[in-house]
């Protein structure tokens, strides 16, 4: 979970009878699907040539001035090559691929630890890259967490803004924007009157044209999935404060059972569970959410999660990551046919799925 004062990364496991009580408190459907894993090797039988996987991979782990790059790979896993080459100590990660797929905007946090939003080439030998200059002056501190707006000119972010002298030491502001590649046109998007009380992250938007993203709720530190509208109104809440989510992403689906469906990561009842992957309708309105699991929120001995969800292109299949050894899986979009695409022995994490670069 990410907040204006923490970046960490989380996962830990779901006794059984936490699952149970969530089941009867928010309407969970524990129709599980089984992690039943293909791990065989990455090959053309699995490929789908009109798209591409890219992911976040850390080198040297465990040694001085480690860093994380990003990778990009076919979409079955294979022909694996580096996308950025970050010095020491530097860390690119949330990748998202532009519409057309010719570029990945992503967030590089320098070893301080400032985040700043990073745009390169996702086709050809020598991929130019850019830092995006949206603004960020004093008492703005970073933009992170970007993403693509459906036309493929323009990114939204998070910005966060001090005085850092909230509780527990948070910022003053952390919410959403809207930009194009310039900085010339700046635009909030969420709604006046949450700052200092909540934060928002991980935009997504729907073909229907909706935005779906995470609130974070500082008063009881944990977050939900919410929906609003392109221009920021109409802010409601999806899942329920208890299953406190990340890595929020609405399907791209134009039809079909996975349109208009969130995936997302949860944390359940805290600290005693681990992640899991699950998915819950954007929807209609006004109904118990129906909260689907992916991937089994029990643990399992040595287990350490599975986090960071994305869809495909199409909408049919999600990307994951999974904590213990740094995998990067696929699945349908009902948790089905599962199978890891990396086979890199690096820790890797945060994958995106995209569109193929012409």
């Amino acid at each position: 979970m990410r907040s204006s004062t923490t970046k960490v990364t989380r996962g830990t496991g779901l006794a059984a009878g936490a699952v149970a009580a969530l089941a009867l408190t928010v309407g969970v459907v524990l129709e599980e699907s089984p992690d039943v894993i293909d791990k065989s090797t990455p090959g053309a039988a699995d490929s789908a040539p009109g798209s591409r996987l890219y992911w976040s991979q850390v080198v040297r782990p465990g040694f001085p001035d480690p860093f994380t790059r990003l990778v990009v790979a076919d979409s079955d896993g294979g022909n694996v090559r580096t996308l950025t080459f970050p010095a020491g100590g530097v860390k690119d990660i949330h990748p998202r691929v532009s519409p057309d797929g010719e570029r990945v905007v992503f967030e590089r946090d320098d070893p301080e630890g400032k985040a700043h939003l990073v745009v390169v080439e996702a086709a050809g030998v020598l991929r130019s890259q850019r830092v995006l200059d949206l603004g960020c002056l004093d008492p703005c501190l970073e933009d992170q967490s970007p993403t693509w707006t459906p036309d493929g000119r323009h990114v939204v972010f998070t910005r966060v803004m001090g005085p850092f002298n909230q509780a527990k030491g948070s910022g003053k502001s952390a919410v959403l924007w809207r930009s194009d590649l310039r900085g010339d046109r700046l635009v909030r998007l969420s709604e006046p009157g949450i700052d200092g009380r909540f934060e928002d992250y991980d935009a997504t938007f729907a073909p229907a044209g909706y935005i779906v993203f995470r609130r974070f709720n500082k008063a009881i530190n944990r977050s939900a999935a919410y929906r609003m509208e392109a221009d920021g109104s109409h802010a409601r809440r999806l899942t329920p404060w208890s299953l406190d989510v990340d890595a929020v992403s609405v399907s791209p689906a134009l039809s079909g059972p996975s349109r208009n469906l969130v995936v997302f990561e949860t944390y359940g009842q805290g600290t005693l569970i681990d992640s899991a992957v699950a998915t819950v309708t954007a929807d209609p309105p006004g109904q118990k959410p129906d909260i689907r699991y992916l991937t089994s929120p029990r643990p399992t001995l040595g287990s350490s999660g599975n986090n960071n969800p994305a869809w495909s292109p199409n909408g049919r299949k999600i990307v994951y990551g999974n904590g213990q050894g740094g995998d990067i899986l696929t699945m349908r979009w009902d948790g089905s046919n599962k199978k890891t695409v990396s086979a890199s022995l690096l820790p890797e994490l945060h994958p995106a799925w995209g569109a193929a670069p012409s």
